[in-house]
Order: C-alpha cells, then sequence, then structure tokens
C-alpha cells in the first residue's frame, strides 16, 4: 500500500507539473507591456499547494515553470523561477495543512493569492536586478503586478469550479 500512495504522489505530481508547464506557456495573453504576458500557470501552482502533499507541490510547481521558461525560450529565468514558483506554493500549503478541508477555495486561499502575489513581484523584481538592472526591474513591475492580480482572480475561479466537483476530495483519497 506504501508504495502506490508514493506512487500516486509522483504521478500527480508529475500531472500537476504538465499542466503547470501547459497553462505557462500555451495559454497566455499579452499585457500590451513588452514581453510581459499573463499566464494561467501560476493559479495551478496554487492549486497544486492545495491539493499535493508538501513538499510534492513545491517539485510541481517549480519544474513547471522552469520547463515552461526553458521551452519558451528563457532558460535564464529557469531558476529564478525555479524558486519563485516553490515560494509561491509555500503559502498555499501551509494554510491548507493547517484548516484540514476537503474545499480548495475559502478566505484562507483567497489571502494566500495576495501573498503569494506579493512573492512573485517581489522575487521577479530580484531577479531582475541581478539579471539585468534595477531599471529595467523597475519597468517590469506593472506587467508583474497585472500577472500575479490576474493569478488569483483566475485561481479563486478554478477553485470553486474545482469544489463543485471535490476534486480535492478525490485526489487527496490516495495520496
Amino acid at each position: 500500500m506504501r508504495n502506490k500512495k508514493s506512487l500516486l504522489k509522483i504521478t500527480y505530481t508529475a500531472i500537476f507539473t504538465a499542466i503547470i508547464l501547459l497553462a505557462t506557456s500555451l495559454i497566455k495573453f499579452s499585457t500590451g507591456l513588452g514581453e510581459g504576458y499573463i499566464h494561467l500557470g501560476d493559479c495551478f501552482v496554487y492549486l497544486s499547494a492545495c491539493i499535493l502533499p508538501f513538499p510534492y507541490c513545491l517539485v510541481a510547481g517549480a519544474l513547471g515553470g522552469a520547463l515552461a521558461d526553458i521551452l519558451s525560450g528563457y532558460a535564464i529565468w529557469a531558476i529564478p523561477t525555479m524558486l519563485i514558483k516553490m515560494l509561491n506554493a509555500v503559502p498555499f500549503a501551509l494554510v491548507c495543512r493547517k484548516y484540514k478541508s476537503n474545499k480548495i477555495l475559502s478566505k484562507y486561499t483567497v489571502l494566500m493569492t495576495i501573498i503569494s502575489g506579493m512573492i512573485t513581484i517581489l522575487g521577479y523584481f530580484v531577479a531582475e536586478c541581478i539579471l539585468y538592472s534595477v531599471a529595467s526591474a523597475t519597468l517590469s513591475l506593472l506587467g508583474n503586478t497585472i500577472q500575479a492580480v490576474a493569478s488569483g482572480i483566475i485561481f479563486v475561479i478554478i477553485a470553486k469550479a474545482t469544489d463543485k466537483i471535490n476534486l480535492k476530495s478525490k485526489i487527496s483519497k490516495g495520496v
């Protein structure tokens, strides 16, 4: 039974990794601010953190985001993205473990979209300061803020939909 649970955790982690990769690299909308775009990947990082056990949710977010960067031609961002996506998952993982529920959407997870959004904005600001310059990072703040807000809104919509089909309880039984 233990091997089956381990295999299920790895399988669900791989599935969420693939979903995050695809939602980041394929489903995106331009913000009209240079190369900035809104993607659905972050909301699936949040979702995976609400469903998968710790540290599996960190792996899904890190690998899904980094692979999206690499496959989209932005390999220079892979390592910062890995770190940022892991940090994005932490607030959701912590709150979902503390307030055990079969539901994903709660006042706590909505609050975590704000905290995780701030992690995204600050994380990419620091990364861009290191990779390019403070001026470049400052110019990217608006686009990263738009991405963070959009991710929070989309997460709420997807969380509400997945709660209607009891996705968390269905997956959690196996892992």
